[in-house]
C-alpha cells in the first residue's frame, strides 16, 4: 500500500512539475481615455411670431461663435411628420444667424421666421471653421480635436469637411399647437424635441 501510494506521489508531483505559473512582470495598460475636447451644449428655442429666439448654455471659452439657421419643410409636411422628424426638409439654409458665447457660456441666437406658417428644422452648430484662431487652438481648425460625444456631427463647410456639435428642434407652424409663445428644448437626440411646460 505503501509502494503504490508513493507511486501515485511521484507520478503527480512529476506531472505538476511540468505545470508552472509565470508572474506577469508588467500590469494591463489602462485604457486611454478619449482623445478631444468635450463640448456640451443645451438650450431651448422659443416660437414668437416671426421671431425665434434661441437661448442656450454651453462649455464653450468666451466668444465662440455659435451658428443657427433654418432648413424649410416645404408646404406639404404634416405636423406629425415635422415633430416626429419623419419630414424631408430642404438642403440649403432659407435664414441664418450668429450669437457669441459670453463668459458663462451662455448664448442667444435671433432669428426672423421666415414664414410663420411655415414648417421649419433649426439647427444650432458649433463650427470650428467659422471661430477666431484662439478658439481654433483648442478645438482646431477643422475640429479635429473635438472629442466624440452625442451631438458630435461631420458636415461640409466651403466644400470641406468639419467636424462639429449639433442642436436641433422643430419650428412647428404658428397655427399649430405650441407653434406661437412657446419654448421647444434643442436636442442632439431625434424625436426628442418637445414643447417645455
Amino acid at each position: 500500500m505503501r509502494n503504490r501510494l508513493m507511486f501515485i506521489l511521484s507520478v503527480c508531483l512529476i506531472l505538476l512539475t511540468g505545470c508552472r505559473v509565470e508572474m506577469a512582470t508588467e500590469l494591463p495598460q489602462k485604457s486611454a481615455t478619449p482623445s478631444g475636447v468635450r463640448i456640451d451644449l443645451s438650450g431651448n428655442v422659443l416660437l414668437q411670431g416671426d421671431e425665434l429666439i434661441v437661448e442656450g448654455k454651453s462649455n464653450l471659452p468666451e466668444d465662440s461663435i455659435m451658428f443657427a439657421g433654418l432648413k424649410d419643410y416645404g408646404e406639404f409636411e404634416p405636423y406629425a411628420r415635422v415633430i416626429n422628424w419623419q419630414g424631408e426638409e430642404s438642403e440649403e439654409y432659407v435664414t441664418e444667424s450668429t450669437g457669441v458665447v459670453d463668459e458663462k457660456g451662455n448664448f442667444t441666437i435671433k432669428l426672423n421666421r421666415i414664414n410663420p406658417d411655415s414648417r421649419y428644422k433649426l439647427e444650432v452648430l458649433f463650427n470650428p471653421a467659422i471661430q477666431k484662431s484662439k478658439i481654433q487652438e483648442i478645438y482646431g481648425f477643422w475640429g479635429e480635436d473635438i472629442a466624440f460625444n452625442i451631438g458630435y456631427l461631420d458636415f461640409e463647410h466651403n466644400e470641406n469637411t468639419v467636424s462639429g456639435m449639433i442642436l436641433i428642434a422643430p419650428i412647428v407652424s404658428i397655427s399649430d399647437p405650441n407653434g406661437d409663445g412657446a419654448k421647444w428644448n434643442l436636442t442632439n437626440i431625434p424625436k426628442k424635441s418637445r414643447p417645455l411646460k
